[in-house]
């Protein structure tokens, strides 16, 4: 927890970090416990499922638009999607709303396909050498791939709840355009 947050003061400031922390720890122990539950033998990550990676991602969302417009107002949230100059507005307002579009996306897509890399990694790795050892398949030798796992488990987490920070961050700052 003390990881998250110092990462959320340093990108957002203490105030904006404790408002956000239970957001983010929340997400960062659900993702953390979803990424290594496919770890344990007969079970899949649950956010191997796209579906499932989607969820906090459509949260995310969903907070920092409202906590923009919380902070700065409707008028001078949408503003921020205009851009500095007044003729290019139209041209910003429709690059913004799309790149918008595309942050929750992002986020599911990116974690649902390192969770099924992972899991498929591990599975081939199992399934060679059990073609190699048979079934007498020597206890040692999947420990290096299931500490791999656990790595891209960890630093899943910590990229989406990241990310996550970074957009909360960028619709509450206060800008100078």
């Amino acid at each position: 927890f003390g990881a998250v947050y110092n990462m959320m003061a340093d990108m957002m400031g203490e105030k904006q970090a404790k408002r956000y922390f239970p957001l983010i720890s929340t997400l960062s122990l659900w993702i953390l416990f979803s990424n290594v539950l496919g770890l344990v033998p007969g079970f899949l990550p649950p956010t191997s499922n796209l579906n499932t990676s989607l969820a906090p991602a459509i949260v995310v969302f969903i907070v920092y638009n409202v906590g923009g417009i919380a902070e700065h107002g409707i008028v001078n949230y949408l503003k921020h999607f205009m851009g500095p100059v007044i003729f290019i507005a139209p041209l910003m307002l429709v690059i913004e709303f799309i790149g918008h579009a595309f942050r929750p996306i992002s986020l599911g897509v990116r974690l649902t396909g390192n969770m099924t890399g992972d899991h498929m990694v591990l599975g081939a790795f199992g399934n060679l050498a059990e073609g190699i050892f048979g079934y007498g398949l020597p206890i040692g030798l999947p420990i290096p791939f299931l500490f791999l796992g656990i790595m891209v488990c960890v630093i899943q987490t910590m990229v989406f709840c990241m990310l996550s920070t970074v957009y909360i961050s960028m619709a509450v700052e206060h800008s100078d355009h």
